[in-house]
């Protein structure tokens, strides 16, 4: 960058050990950004401080802090463990690989190549194991597109000299009992290729994020910027331990935020079951659903309120249903993919536990989802509140104040001109 300090005022720097080389208005960037931690400082403690709420704001921020506390230390706790167990599975790993050339027992031998075909053969049991002096016979059947690779990994099993192929080899599974059925090999997927990462990996992939993040600032800006790019994405991904389909929303279909509440209710599970049967107490106790309309089958049409007011419907249709659950989802080409689960399970003799599983793929994934969370407009907070309300109007009987079916009662009616 180019300097634009005179002579003077470079010597003048370098004499009080201030860095050369940076535009001028740096130290007021510093300023600005004091005085709004002042301000933030100041706001929070006004609110802190407050004669009215004051008090319930800190005993809310004490919770707060102890459960991140306690959170922290199970955390920590739980890294603890996956490190050494995996410390010690890496060292078992690296033990058997080198040590593990010399079996004596045939049926340890017969055991690994069993587990080693498992992950590459999806009809394992269609294929015959037999082991004699460490050499290996396969018999049996098995798919063209399979063979050449599962004989690679079986020559590969520490203690096999010999691996050899006696097995019929089919290009396809038409015709043949032995392979009938759907089967998917259990082929090892690497760590950071998994959906939901291991405490420790998170660990060393935040690690990594960060100090990619303190490097970047050391190297050219066309460097730098996707290298910080890179590490507060895989600095979010640690954190929140979500797939990057889930985080941005991007082919993530139904499934990108999971949400799970459940509360429990004094009324008989064939009463609660017979108003969610017919999806009246959706519309009764949901303040944003406008509309529920039911057509053949098993499929239903829904309006419900949209940002800003602005309805907004989708079609969706019953995957499942029996004494006990319900099981739904958006149908194809919908704005609002989603799917859910609602459960009712009798407690006791007059009490049922409702149970509502909903997994939903919101605007930018869990990205827009967060965004929503600070507004407490996302459905998580909405399904608490909804619940809430389900379980007022099943033990009372009255409706919510703000219920369709009043907003309907409570509509001015034009007064009625008789003509002269």
């Amino acid at each position: 960058m180019i300097s634009m300090y005179t002579p003077i005022d470079r010597e003048l720097l370098r004499t009080r050990g201030l860095p050369i080389g940076t535009r001028r208005g740096w130290p007021g960037r510093r300023t600005a950004a004091a005085l709004a931690a002042a301000a933030v400082a100041g706001a929070a403690a006004g609110a802190l401080c407050d004669p009215y709420r004051g008090r319930f704001r800190r005993a809310l921020v004490r919770d707060k802090a102890l459960r991140a506390g306690r959170k922290v230390r199970a955390g920590a706790a739980g890294l603890a463990c996956d490190a050494g167990n995996r410390g010690r599975g890496v060292v078992a790993e690296a033990r058997y690989r080198l040590k593990g050339r010399r079996v004596d027992d045939p049926q340890v031998l017969h055991d690994r190549v069993r587990s080693e075909l498992g992950r590459h053969v999806t009809h394992p049991h269609a294929v015959d194991v037999h082991v004699e002096d460490r050499a290996v016979t396969l018999t049996g059947v098995v798919l063209e597109r399979e063979a050449a690779r599962t004989l690679r990994a079986l020559r590969r099993v520490p203690g096999v000299d010999r691996v050899d192929a006696r097995w019929t080899v089919h290009r396809q599974s038409t015709g043949v009992s032995a392979l009938q059925g759907d089967g998917h090999p259990r082929e090892p997927v690497p760590e950071l290729l998994q959906e939901n990462w291991s405490q420790t990996a998170r660990f060393l992939v935040a690690t990594a994020a960060a100090a990619g993040w303190i490097l970047a600032g050391r190297t050219p800006r066309p460097v730098a910027w996707p290298l910080r790019v890179t590490s507060a994405v895989l600095a979010v991904r640690a954190a929140v331990n979500l797939s990057l389909r889930r985080l941005t929303g991007i082919g993530a279909g139904r499934r990108a935020i999971d949400v799970e509440d459940a509360i429990t209710v004094s009324a008989r599970p064939e009463e609660v079951l017979a108003k969610v049967s017919d999806y009246s107490l959706f519309q009764q106790v949901m303040p944003d659903v406008r509309r529920i309309s039911r057509s053949e089958g098993r499929r239903s049409h829904w309006t419900i309120r949209g940002p800003a007011g602005v309805p907004v419907g989708f079609d969706a249709e019953e995957t499942r249903s029996d004494g006990t659950e319900i099981v739904w989802r958006s149908c194809d080409g919908q704005l609002l993919a989603h799917e859910g689960t609602l459960r009712v399970d009798p407690v006791g003799d007059d009490r049922t536990r409702l149970q509502v599983r909903l997994s939903y793929n919101p605007v930018a994934g869990a990205v827009g989802h967060a965004v929503a969370a600070m507004f407490r407009a996302d459905p998580k907070h909405k399904l608490r509140t909804d619940l809430q309300r389900a379980k007022s109007y099943l033990e009372t009987g009255v409706l919510p104040h703000d219920a369709p079916a009043r907003r309907e009662s409570r509509r001015p009616v034009a007064p009625r001109t008789t003509p002269r």
